[in-house]
Order: structure tokens, then sequence, then C-alpha cells
């Protein structure tokens, strides 16, 4: 036999169905027979209206109205985790894929990094033009500082840029997409691959 819980959650939920030895249902529980088909229950999890005599149900009819609110607000709460993950991914992406530049070695292309970069343009551009001698240094993943060119830095910056806003870009379509989901299954199928992302020059990562 089986017994369910008397008790349902605010939004109209039943708990789950449950196995039981006893040959009486315990208090707050009615009996659920082993005749009565399940499938209607399962379907709508739990949102349903019962009709029970002595105790026991006799009949099970979907709650369509709760049903559809809990749908609506579990498919909501789940696009804003999606959300979350994709931007979590994209900088984990970011630190863990450095970008080669034309000289063979690899560059951050980190936030924190563009700042960096910016801050140095900034400054040797400043020194530039206020004739104030400026040592500028860059250096590539693992690596040391070495010297640049104003000219040659600049490039590597906005190549950098070019990159993360390729990736940026993506996350943000694919945010609108999830955003647009009507159910749960549109939602978990929205890929999120960074890798797919063409590199500015037409490749892919």
């Amino acid at each position: 036999m089986y017994i369910l819980s008397k008790e349902k959650s605010e939004a109209g939920q039943y708990q789950k169905i449950q196995s039981w030895p006893g040959l009486t249902a315990p208090d707050g529980f009615y009996w659920w027979p082993d005749s009565l088909d399940r499938s209607t229950f399962d379907q709508y999890a739990g949102f349903v209206t019962l009709e029970v005599a002595r105790g026991t149900v006799v009949s099970c009819t979907p709650n369509q109205p709760a049903f559809e609110a809990w749908q609506a607000a579990q498919l909501a709460a789940r696009k804003l985790e999606r959300i979350a993950e994709s931007k979590a991914q994209l900088a984990d992406y970011l630190l863990t894929h450095p970008m080669q530049w034309t000289d063979g070695q690899y560059y951050a292309i980190t936030a924190e990094k563009q700042q960096q970069l910016t801050g140095k343009i900034m400054s040797a551009t400043l020194a530039a033009q206020t004739s104030t001698p400026y040592s500028l240094t860059w250096n590539a993943t693992g690596q040391e500082c070495q010297s640049w060119t104003l000219e040659n830095l600049t490039a590597l910056a906005f190549a950098i840029d070019a990159r993360v806003t390729g990736l940026v870009s993506y996350q943000q379509a694919q945010e609108v997409a999830m955003q647009a989901a009507a159910t749960l299954e549109d939602l978990e199928a929205i890929p999120v691959d960074y890798d797919s992302v063409p590199l500015p020059g037409g490749e892919t990562a």
C-alpha cells in the first residue's frame, strides 16, 4: 500500500506518494490504494485535486492553474541560474584561455588585465604628449615584462578587445535566448560553448 501526506505546500503541491508497510495509514496521511493510477499525480508533480472517502484517495485530477504557476516559477528560477552560470563560465574562460599574438606568445585577456593594459597605454600616451620619459612594458602569460612600443601594445590591446567583445556578445546572445525559453526543456537545450566563438580572424579557438 501507499500513503500520501495530507499537507500541501503553500503553492498547493502534495508531497511524493510513499510506500507503507503498515495496515493503517499514520496520522496526517491518506491511503493511496494500489489500484488507483498514479500517472496524473506524477505528471502534475503533486499539483492535484483529490477525492477522499474514509481516509482513502478515490480519485485524482489535475490542479492545472497551480501546476502552471509552479512551472512558471521553476522556469524563472532556472533561467536566473543558467544566466549566472554562463557569466561565471565566461569569466573562467577568459582566465584559462589567453590569446596568442603575432609574436607567438600568449597574453591574458581577463577584465583585470585589460584594465591594466589600458592604464599602461594611457600612461605611455600621456608621457609621449608631455615628453616625459616612460618605460612601456608588458608581459606574456608566465613571462617577465618586456619593452614594447606604444604602437605594438595598442595593436595588442585592440586585438584583445576584439576577442573579448566576441565572447561577451556570444554570452549576451545566449542570455537573450535563455530569457525567451518557453519551457525548461528549451532552456536546458541552449548551449554555452565559448570554444565555438570565432576568433577575430574567423577561426575558432
